[in-house]
């Protein structure tokens, strides 16, 4: 897999955990009582964005290991020969609209 799209991956991982943080806080209410799908255990809406926060804390950790702490993207992203994929900006299409 090419450096970029690593790239890619992480920053979409990254933005769809913000998503979920932001939707966490939105849609329940301070003190929410959640159950955790993987224990059973109960947790408190802070606990669920504590534990959202902290695995954006690893991807971010990943991303600075694949980019060596941005040494190894200079002029990555800069192809004045880019040609945009539109099979892939149709899969995205499809699933934002899935989502929605």
């Amino acid at each position: 897999m090419s450096l970029a799209k690593q790239i890619n991956e992480k920053l979409d991982e990254i933005i769809a955990l913000k998503n979920e943080i932001g939707q966490i806080r939105k849609d329940l209410p301070a003190g929410a009582k959640l159950k955790n799908m993987e224990t059973g255990d109960e947790m408190t809406r802070e606990d669920a964005v504590a534990c959202a926060e902290g695995v954006l804390d690893m991807v971010k950790t990943d991303l600075t290991k694949i980019t060596n702490s941005g040494q190894n993207v200079q002029n990555i992203f800069d192809n004045p020969y880019y040609i945009n994929d539109t099979l892939q900006d149709r899969a995205i299409n499809a699933q934002n609209a899935e989502k929605n």
